[in-house]
């Protein structure tokens, strides 16, 4: 009668497989999403974040007892701890750009050792989103974890990269990428700036958009930047170990922490490509990736780590789930439900749309000439557009739960949420990237020769983003389809 599970919160090892197909295809999707033409930013990694949360959720929501609130949590944690990227990318090449031009008005590239191009690239994945993995670890621990934990969980990694950041980074980048050291040396007198690299960086703390005016400084910055944040990443790891007692989310935060490395790094050598550096720039063959090395890059990275994030959870949710330990044994008050499912529906119903489409129209605003570059337009209509939305959806759902005797919003469980959440933000994604005035259908070669145009080499990248949707599509539909709920029911029943 089908594979038999231990209890009503375990799913079958053939439902994990899929899982961890959809989260690579997916991961590799919403990447390809927040990339150009997309988001950007912190703010991309929260939007990625969104999505494999809402995934986890379908797939695993049955034993996560944290019910709604968490939700926003973990998605935002995805963005909280990203480090800038845009000097220290191209390094495998063999190369270092100074980004900022020297007092001739030329900009200079110099040579980078690969051994130290290589550390960097996996201390940049490592610290990328620690807190995301961290985070969700917990979901799957037997430690009763408060919102007060998560506040701890933040403010040990802030505090650790923060003290990294002013002394012993400035030390480790001497090892790790000494080049990067003696360049930004030489980028200091050429400004006609005095002090050494550390005392320069302290006056201008963390300050990467400084560091850029300054030949070599903006690599400089941001390896500091991956440093304290691997440091900060090490730090919760230690902390879930330390203060809580909790190898699982330990293990979870680790693991994830690795395959965040690998993923960034692994996929960085499509990226040079494009620069003709590399195995894979002397492959014929493989000019598809060469031509798209950026879009390939992102895409890459994503695939990774949907993949390697649901691989782990796959392994972490053998654990049995202790009810009583993630509970308090009493039910939630009204405030309590309607609190945590407001914050769950503002974020994913207001926030999100609002916030991603600002994005866009801002853009295509500042393109016509409207209203001037960096202006706060988006932030502005960000709120405005999220302060409307949220006050309606806090009506309906004090109305549902206020009004119905077993709180209707809470009874919806959580893994049915999320498989229909899901759908909708995988589409509303899809849907800003290709539709709105600034994106990537107005830039699409439509003509004659349209579909022979759309899978050679120059769009590679599309063919790859359009493989995994459909991959996703197919994957989830096998998943969550009603044959594959009946299947699940029986097993239980069985058992």
């Amino acid at each position: 009668m089908g594979e038999r599970i231990k209890d009503k919160t375990e799913i079958t090892a053939g439902m994990k497989a899929l899982g961890v197909i959809a989260g690579a295809a997916l991961g590799g999707m919403m990447w390809r999403f927040r990339g150009t033409h997309g988001y950007g930013g912190s703010w991309g990694l929260i939007a990625v974040g969104t999505a494999l949360n809402l995934l986890i959720y379908a797939f695993y929501g049955k034993r996560i007892k944290h019910g709604f609130k968490l939700l926003p949590v973990l998605a935002i944690s995805a963005g909280l701890t990203v480090t800038g990227w845009g000097a220290c990318n191209s390094l495998l090449s063999g190369s270092i750009s100074s980004i900022a031009a020297f007092p001739d008005g030329a900009e200079k590239v110099l040579p980078f050792g690969q051994g130290s191009a290589l550390a960097v690239m996996l201390l940049m994945g490592f610290g990328l989103s620690c807190l995301f993995g961290t985070f969700c670890g917990t979901l799957f621990s037997n430690r009763g974890y408060k919102a007060y934990h998560y506040l701890i969980y933040i403010a040990v990694f802030f505090a650790v990269s923060y003290i990294f950041k002013a002394t012993l980074s400035h030390a480790l980048i001497k090892v790790i990428a000494p080049q990067a050291v003696e360049y930004f040396k030489d980028g200091i007198a050429a400004a006609g700036k005095s002090g050494s690299p550390w005392k320069v960086y302290m006056s201008h703390f963390d300050n990467i958009p400084w560091g850029k005016k300054i030949p070599f400084g903006r690599c400089y910055f941001e390896i500091i930047e991956h440093i304290s944040h691997s440091a900060g990443a090490l730090a919760l790891v230690v902390t879930a170990l330390a203060v809580f007692k909790d190898k699982i989310t330990a293990a979870v935060s680790l693991a994830f922490d690795f395959v965040c490395a690998f993923a960034i790094t692994a996929a960085d050598f499509f990226n040079v490509s494009g620069t003709g550096a590399g195995v894979i720039a002397k492959i014929p063959k493989l000019r598809p990736f060469t031509e798209n090395s950026w879009s390939t890059w992102e895409f890459f990275t994503g695939f990774f780590i949907g993949l390697g994030l649901m691989l782990i959870l796959a392994f972490a949710s053998k654990t049995p789930v202790n009810k009583e330990s993630q509970t308090s044994g009493k039910k939630a008050g009204a405030k309590t439900r309607l609190f945590g499912a407001f914050t769950a529906f503002t974020y994913l119903f207001a926030v999100v749309p609002m916030r991603a489409a600002a994005l866009h129209i801002t853009d295509f605003l500042e393109e016509s000439g409207v209203i001037k570059d960096e202006s706060p337009f988006d932030i502005i209509g960000t709120v405005l557009l999220s302060v409307t939305a949220a006050a309606f959806i806090f009506r309906v759902l004090k109305k549902k739960i206020y009004n119905t005797a077993d709180g209707s919003v809470e009874s919806v469980s959580l893994d049915a949420f999320a498989k229909k959440a899901l759908f909708c933000y995988v589409l509303f994604a899809a849907v800003t990237f290709f539709l709105l005035p600034t994106g990537y259908l107005w830039e699409l070669p439509w003509g004659r020769g349209f579909f022979e145009k759309m899978i050679s080499p120059g769009y590679f990248w599309n063919v790859l983003t359009s493989a995994a949707f459909a991959v996703w599509a197919l994957v989830c539909g096998c998943a969550f389809g009603r044959k594959s709920e009946k299947r699940g029911r029986q097993n239980r029943t069985d058992n």
